[in-house]
């Protein structure tokens, strides 16, 4: 029986990715340009994007082409956690995850993996101890941000240097370490400015929300200046179709998906990638049990009523649960076209609230908009 590709919940495997050409050029160009020996430093990226757009997807895509590169990098992936407690905890965490992927890395010889896991991070932060300091001096070494700079200075100039053009290390979910540390990211900015500075060659690519940088008033233009921000959107049409087609071709599954289909499920998610993902599993089920082969854009008219049940009892459903009667109203005011904070502090308060829930985007001064037209249509569905 053939596997229906789409999971709107996991991101894309390697094999079924598709399309972003764009941004995977502007990867490669600066993958190379990183590699370059007589340039200075690394180039650093920072994807961003609202909810379910595709960075994490991206990330792993340009992970993957990383680890196809020559001269040869070694590559890194890690996923920011709030559970690691505090920075110090997430400096511990990405060590040790350096420590494995080291080790690990299918490109790279026997023996200079061998070589990688005799560095072993020396981590000493708080009551945690991964490995004893075999000299007292090394006990001044006591905040996360110089235990990251001292170790990863030692990997590379008595392991990595002349053997390996880069190590590339993706942190997705960065944003996540401001909830824990307000500093985080500045801190990382510092201490792999300093390492790119002493030409290690560290790039250090990371995902988050929009607002990111802007999070932290402070910290936000030297950050800001570290990373080319890369935004990232929803798909356009010619985007959608390769993101529909693709899939299912490199699985071989057995339908044909019609240009009206494309235009149909375009016109109704606009490109946004979770949603396309999520209409074309419900799209492919319905197929299976229907027993055709052929999906048009009359299939998915008739379709489309259990599709947007079903995107209720998934998604909106929780979404509307989570804001309060006041935030609701607002909701409803906008969908129906009002304005939320036109001479009104209480309605902008809300408004700006929402937009933290991610169920409002602002595109001007006391202008919003809900998140996508099809949580548009759930929320004037609610009020009525």
């Amino acid at each position: 029986m053939p596997i229906n590709p789409f999971n709107p919940y996991f991101p894309a495997h390697d094999e079924l990715f598709a399309n972003r050409r764009k941004e995977q050029a502007l990867f490669e160009r600066a993958l190379a340009t990183s590699t370059q020996s007589t340039l200075p430093g690394a180039w650093n990226l920072a994807l961003v994007g609202p909810w379910g757009i595709g960075k994490t997807s991206l990330l792993r895509r340009f992970a993957w082409m990383a680890q196809t590169h020559d001269p040869p990098v070694a590559v890194v992936t890690l996923t920011a956690t709030t559970a690691t407690g505090t920075f110090d905890g997430f400096v511990r965490s990405l060590l040790s995850r350096i420590h494995h992927d080291l080790g690990a890395q299918p490109r790279l010889s026997e023996r200079l993996r061998t070589e990688l896991q005799q560095w072993e991070p020396r981590i000493h932060l708080g009551p945690v101890s991964l490995a004893r300091y075999p000299n007292p001096s090394d006990l001044e070494v006591t905040t996360g941000i110089d235990l990251l700079y001292t170790e990863l200075s030692r990997l590379w100039n008595q392991h990595v240097s002349d053997r390996l053009a880069a190590i590339c290390l993706f942190i997705d979910d960065a944003s996540n370490l401001l909830t824990i540390d307000k500093n985080a990211l500045l801190n990382l900015r510092a201490a792999f400015q300093d390492l790119q500075g002493q030409r290690m060659v560290y790039p250090l690519i990371i995902t988050g929300p929009e607002n990111m940088f802007e999070a932290t008033r402070d910290a936000s233009e030297p950050v800001a200046r570290f990373f080319e921000r890369l935004p990232i959107g929803p798909f356009t049409r010619h985007d959608t179709q390769e993101a529909i087609v693709e899939p299912l071709t490199a699985v071989h599954y057995p339908v044909t998906i019609e240009p009206s289909a494309v235009d149909a499920v375009y016109d109704r998610t606009l490109g946004h990638p979770y949603f396309v993902a999520f209409t074309m599993r419900e799209l492919i089920d319905a197929a299976a049990l229907a027993s055709t082969t052929r999906v048009n854009d009359t299939f998915v008219a008739h379709q489309w009523p259990i599709v947007a049940e079903r995107f209720s009892e998934e998604k909106f459903t929780a979404e509307w649960n989570q804001a309060t009667d006041s935030e609701r109203d607002v909701l409803v005011a906008i969908a129906r076209g009002n304005v939320a904070s036109q001479g009104n502090r209480s309605g902008a308060t809300l408004a700006l609230r929402l937009v933290s829930k991610g169920l409002l985007t602002k595109h001007g001064r006391g202008q919003y908009r809900l998140y996508h037209p099809l949580f548009q249509e759930y929320v004037l569905h609610q009020s009525r």
